[in-house]
């Protein structure tokens, strides 16, 4: 059921909790989308992208920021789950000498 808006303040708020939760890592956007989950539920995807390829969270902040966002999404009386898509760009392999 693609379709239901993600409103301004919708926006708004889950990129305040992105940023809160994981600035520190060096976010550089945070997408959102409306999209469906594999049984047709609507879904809300968030796409976090971050500036260094190291930047990534490990597990236990990157499961606390998605419970923070659920938590406030609750709040705001949105019936939609989130889920986070990490993208952290590719390294660039060092150059080679001249031999």
């Amino acid at each position: 059921m693609i379709g239901t808006e993600i409103s301004p303040t919708l926006q708004a708020a889950i990129e305040a909790v992105i940023r809160q939760e994981l600035g520190r890592f060096g976010v550089s956007e945070v997408e959102v989308i409306d999209s469906e989950d594999a049984d047709g539920d609507p879904v809300i995807l968030v796409n976090v992208h971050y500036r260094d390829p190291e930047a990534e969270p490990d597990f236990k902040v990157a499961s606390w920021a998605l419970t923070k966002l659920n938590d406030k999404l609750f709040e705001l009386k949105e019936p939609r789950f989130a889920y986070l898509r990490h993208k952290v760009p590719e390294a660039m392999p060092e150059p080679r000498g001249r031999r």
